[in-house]
């Protein structure tokens, strides 16, 4: 990774973002003053200045065509009165190197490398979540969210990785010890192992139920998210 920020796409033409100056391509090298460094994280710390800026002036320090810019973006509102520039950001990749295994054994040594590898990115990115979930909460991404990735992820040959990433996630997910999901359902055979005897299957039912209707509602509430952040200023 280099340092900064890529701005792959414009996803509003009428957002914030391009009416200030930002375009596709560009790399962003600061925000207010604050460099940003060689990092997967770097395009989150992004997301969260712009979106605490409550649309307050945005001072971002930009690359283009070897050339250093500066850009004072004011960013829209959106319903819950966080900022938005309507541009997608992603990692500022150097290179991407293709590794090709000679025989079996390499290649299920360099798969084995490549699990470990992500599935430490995925608790790690489990925990910042829990650490810090009210101002991890804007970044979340329901289904649209989720194949507008896909889609940049297929632009940049990472299709495959991105499929991987989604598969630790939902197996992370529902391995949770919560109502619902399979963790669950695992801590509650365990509870009556160590009691000896079932539980109330009408309370478990009635816990499970509530538990699913609340899944239900939190993916609803991120499409809904999904969908707003596609409209442009003039429909919010």
């Amino acid at each position: 990774l280099n340092p900064g920020v890529l701005a792959p796409a414009i996803v509003d033409p009428s957002g914030a973002g391009a009416k200030y100056g930002l375009r596709s391509g560009d790399i962003i090298l600061k925000v207010n003053d604050v460099t940003l460094e060689a990092k997967e994280l770097a395009s989150s710390d992004v997301s969260t200045a712009i979106k605490n800026s409550k649309g307050a002036m945005v001072h971002l320090e930009i690359e283009r065509e070897k050339k250093v810019l500066a850009l004072d973006v004011i960013p829209n509102i959106d319903r819950r009165g966080d900022g938005m520039i309507g541009v997608r950001l992603a990692p500022n990749v150097a290179s991407v190197s293709i590794l090709k295994p000679s025989t079996i054994p390499e290649a299920v040594g360099y798969a084995n490398q490549q699990f470990a590898s992500l599935l430490g990115q995925t608790v790690s990115g489990f925990g910042k979540l829990f650490s810090n979930i009210g101002q991890s909460a804007g970044n979340l991404a329901g289904p649209v969210g989720v194949m507008q990735m896909g889609a940049e992820a297929g632009k940049q040959g990472a299709l495959l990785t991105f499929t991987a990433i989604i598969s630790l996630n939902l197996g992370i997910m529902n391995a949770l010890p919560l109502p619902a999901l399979d963790g669950g359902q695992l801590l509650l055979v365990l509870v009556e192992a160590a009691r000896g005897k079932p539980l109330n299957q009408e309370v478990t039912r009635s816990v499970n139920g509530a538990f699913l209707a609340l899944l239900l509602g939190v993916s609803l509430t991120l499409l809904l998210g999904d969908i707003e952040r596609l409209l442009p200023p003039s429909f919010k």
